[in-house]
């Protein structure tokens, strides 16, 4: 534990070495901050924190910089004032399902590069889990002889168009029929297994094979597609670095485009914003920050939001960012 001073002093730092990027200063302190001591006392109290392991002299001057624990120290006592903030929420999301005719990959692509823009940061947005959606409607179109375009229509408003095989070829009548069946039975389906009964179904093998098959291809679709991760501002990450820590570029790059960044957005806890600094994320990891929060498309179904920048990162602006978002 450290003293409402010492806090106060931290809190000075890191904003000030966030805004300078450069080791900051009992001086600076005083020119920019009220905090109401002498230069003498600021130096005493940043020696406290120093022996806390919150903040690290430089090399080259005088002046400080966090440690990775100075940031959690400040990050922590941030989420704790904002959770006690009451803040409007935006539904942006929605807009731009309507502007982007419910396309959801156009949608969250878009999402991705405003959060950018908004946060300064490259942003991920993690697509939501449809298996949680559910089916409103099934159409089943012949686009040639054995080609059957399936347009499987979510509650959400989402759309999605899969292309199907049939071993004979289905007359219209056998298609609307068959679509008829399975939108009624879509109420009864566990959506983490896509099965039911066919035995209501009584007519030819090559129909029941052919809904097996619609069934087989809607899951495996919202399997691939629940995985999709979409990007806004890769090229902010890159600009952030600097020559000290260029070396961090490959593998939080690499991070990013694996598995690993998608376990750790399915991971976050429950709370409305999560932070991870460094070696939190990864053992490999430092001069990194990311934080998570949730988008709503409606009360159901929800996905994952990543902001990444470096670990001095303006965490109170990007805070702000998330918590605004429903």
């Amino acid at each position: 534990m450290i003293t409402d001073r010492q806090l106060r002093i931290l809190n000075a730092i890191v904003e000030d070495y966030v805004d300078l990027d450069q080791p900051v200063g009992s001086k600076t302190l005083i020119e920019r901050h009220h905090l109401g001591v002498s230069t003498a006392t600021i130096r005493n109290e940043m020696k406290v924190l120093e022996d806390k392991q919150l903040i690290s002299k430089a090399h080259t001057s005088s002046g400080r910089m966090p440690s990775e624990l100075g940031f959690r120290y400040y990050v922590d006592n941030l989420l704790e004032e904002t959770s006690h903030h009451q803040q409007s929420k935006t539904q942006r999301l929605k807009s731009l399902l309507v502007e982007n005719n419910f396309n959801i990959a156009s949608a969250l692509s878009e999402f991705a590069r405003e959060l950018s823009v908004a946060s300064q940061y490259t942003t991920l947005v993690m697509r939501p889990d449809h298996s949680e959606d559910i089916i409103d409607n099934i159409h089943l179109v012949r686009a040639s002889s054995y080609l059957v375009i399936m347009i499987v229509v979510f509650k959400s408003g989402h759309v999605e168009h899969l292309h199907l095989t049939s071993k004979m070829k289905l007359t219209s009548e056998q298609l609307t029929k068959i679509a008829n069946f399975v939108t009624a039975k879509c109420s009864e389906w566990n959506h983490s297994q896509f099965e039911f009964d066919l035995n209501s179904f009584a007519d030819s093998l090559t129909e029941k094979e052919f809904i097996k098959e619609m069934i087989n291809t809607i899951q495996i679709h919202i399997d691939d597609q629940s995985n999709g991760i979409y990007m806004g501002g890769k090229v902010k990450l890159i600009n952030a670095l600097n020559e000290s820590n260029v070396s961090s570029i490959q593998p939080i790059l690499q991070y990013i485009e694996s598995n690993r960044v998608t376990q750790l957005l399915d991971t976050a806890n429950a709370s409305p914003i999560n932070v991870k600094i460094g070696h939190e994320i990864d053992p490999i990891m430092s001069d990194i920050a990311i934080v998570t929060s949730e988008y709503h498309i409606n009360s159901q179904l929800k996905g994952k939001i990543a902001v990444i920048g470096p670990t001095a990162m303006h965490y109170q602006n990007v805070i702000q960012l998330l918590n605004a978002i429903w």
